[in-house]
């Protein structure tokens, strides 16, 4: 699994940080998605298997917040070490724009001449 988030991410290693973050992320939308088609639904059974699932992954959410806070990933608590590291994360996207391909090119590999250093 990590392979394929790091050929996408366009990178040659990813860290469990970046990871957890990634499911922190990934959850967050997720269940911001079933609550906006939970109220749009009309069905009553539909809304049930939809609630159903509503809470489970809130309670995923739940469950990988408190890994991500507990492994000092994710610090809701403290906004300015948060916001600290969320400009590093941002100077590393930007670091990525170099490696995108040209126009033309296709991707077979690794094609790697620059390196990320993250700190």
């Amino acid at each position: 699994m990590a392979n394929i988030i790091q050929d996408v991410a366009g990178v040659d290693f990813m860290t469990e940080k970046d990871i957890v973050i990634e499911l922190l992320l990934t959850s967050k939308n997720t269940v911001n998605r079933y609550a906006a088609v939970l109220s749009e639904a009309t069905s009553p059974m539909v809304r049930d298997v939809l609630k159903k699932h509503l809470n489970q992954n809130i309670d995923l959410q739940g469950q990988i917040v408190s890994y991500a806070m507990a492994q000092g990933y994710y610090r809701p608590y403290n906004p300015s070490e948060q916001i600290n590291d969320d400009l590093k994360k941002a100077d590393t996207s930007l670091d990525l724009e170099a490696w995108k391909l040209q126009a033309g090119e296709e991707f077979f590999g690794s094609k790697r001449d620059t390196p990320i250093v993250r700190s």
